[in-house]
């Protein structure tokens, strides 16, 4: 796909992602109404052709659209069919980039001059073009090699009319997940995500507080440097990194995926129980690797947590490692997983359910995740429920989950050895004190 400037008009934004839509509902209704006869295989193909015009119409919108494409992107075969979650991951690598004269118009507008006039020396070709800026390589003045990440112009205004067309939103998501339950709560989560992810003032923030926090407890994840003089609310300059990308990896020896595995694993229970704030952009490009290390890129998309929530989170888990129904049936009522008018059935069910996926996991010892799909039980399960009268629970869990998906899968490839105990004493360890002494209020 060749250079194109962004639609930024609710008008323009609302007319190309309705017409993808309404082409790809009507593709699917015309198959479903008239041709029962199909086959699974069929039906899929019909699936793929709907994808497909939507994964090009959300590249070249970029802004929300694009967004909602590479989260279901990190999903692997697990939620959707390799097929269709593969064209979704198009959406991290073949965006088209910005036309020449917009990327000038963004540095003119933030430094007065291009980026020829800024930098020793400034690659024009992007080195990634994303759903809210592009990437390119360059040389400072000072002779250090950084990475530019440049906001595309009116993103953030295209952004926001993307979110008032919530209908469209709503629309994508049942055409992707028919049985889905009410999303306004998700839709609210994601547009408070996608709209900080245009702040890159507060990315640039977030990045120190996270290289601070890393650089204590786990020096083996890089957190890149940023400079401060090339910087501005929509240009972030920082310290050029690479390494192997995540498909390399899967060469290395499996002692070091073990090593690589175990680090990923205690530094994310280490950000959310201890820190309570986690980098919420999983995807395999924000991360480079080597044999020891890891370098974490791209914080625009960051989950700060209330204490509240977290004590609340830990008590979920605790009540699974103590087989504690009591204190499991409180906390989801609290946290609006189900309603106390619930029936018992769907307790018990439910509590069982997360019980069966936790519970190999409190074992002492290091070993594998379990090569099952626990989402074909959540399916399961879920069958069971009228839906429709339902709300995606508190907005907390969308990045929550998101960043818990994108850790298993990663796991679950490399066929880590983790030894999962270790880090919930060490990390999680004073909460379950709390919560046994004083309940998780």
């Amino acid at each position: 796909m060749g250079s194109k400037t962004i639609k930024t008009t609710k008008i323009g934004r609302l007319t190309k992602m309705g017409t993808t839509l309404a082409k790809a509902t009507g593709k699917f209704f015309v198959k479903k109404t008239f041709d029962r006869t199909l086959k699974e295989a069929k039906d899929l193909k019909v699936k793929i052709d709907v994808a497909k015009d939507i994964v090009q119409s959300m590249g070249e919108l970029k802004g929300a659209f694009m967004k909602m494409g590479q989260m279901l992107s990190i999903s692997d075969d697990l939620i959707l069919p390799p097929e269709i979650s593969d064209l979704f991951k198009e959406l991290q690598k073949d965006a088209p980039p910005m036309p020449r004269s917009d990327l000038d118009k963004v540095f003119l507008k933030n430094f007065g001059k291009i980026p020829e006039g800024l930098f020793k020396s400034f690659d024009r070709v992007p080195l990634a073009a994303a759903s809210i800026g592009q990437v390119h390589k360059a040389v400072l003045p000072s002779g250090e090699d950084v990475a530019i990440k440049v906001q595309y112009p009116n993103i953030l205004k295209a952004t926001q009319n993307d979110f008032k067309n919530i209908d469209q939103i709503k629309k994508f998501f049942s055409l992707i997940f028919p049985d889905i339950i009410d999303v306004t709560n998700l839709v609210k989560e994601m547009k408070r995500s996608v709209l900080q992810e245009c702040d890159y003032v507060k990315e640039r923030n977030e990045m120190l507080k996270f290289r601070n926090s890393f650089e204590k407890e786990f020096p083996n994840i890089h957190v890149p440097r940023t400079f401060e003089t090339f910087c501005s609310d929509s240009i972030l300059t920082m310290e050029f990194l690479d390494g192997d990308d995540f498909e390399e990896t899967l060469k290395y020896s499996q002692e070091e995926r073990d090593f690589l595995g175990q680090l990923l694993f205690d530094s994310y229970i280490y950000s959310l129980f201890r820190e309570r704030k986690i980098h919420s952009d999983p995807q395999n490009g924000n991360y480079f690797f080597s044999r020891k290390n890891i370098k974490l890129l791209d914080y625009g998309s960051t989950r700060e947590f209330s204490l509240s929530f977290v004590k609340r989170y830990a008590a979920i888990l605790l009540a699974m490692e103590e087989d504690d129904y009591s204190l499991y049936k409180k906390v989801i009522i609290d946290l609006g997983v189900f309603l106390e008018t619930d029936s018992e059935d769907i307790f018990q069910s439910h509590f069982q359910l997360i019980k069966e996926t936790y519970n190999p996991y409190t074992k002492e010892g290091s070993y594998p995740l379990l090569e099952v799909n626990p989402f074909l039980k959540v399916k399961d399960f879920i069958k069971t429920i009228d839906l429709k009268k339902r709300k995606f629970p508190r907005e907390e869990f969308f990045l929550l989950d998101r960043s818990t998906l994108g850790l298993f899968l990663k796991l679950r490839r490399w066929g880590s050895r983790v030894n999962w105990v270790r880090a919930m004493k060490k990390y999680r360890g004073p909460l379950d004190e709390e919560i046994r002494l004083n309940g998780f209020d």
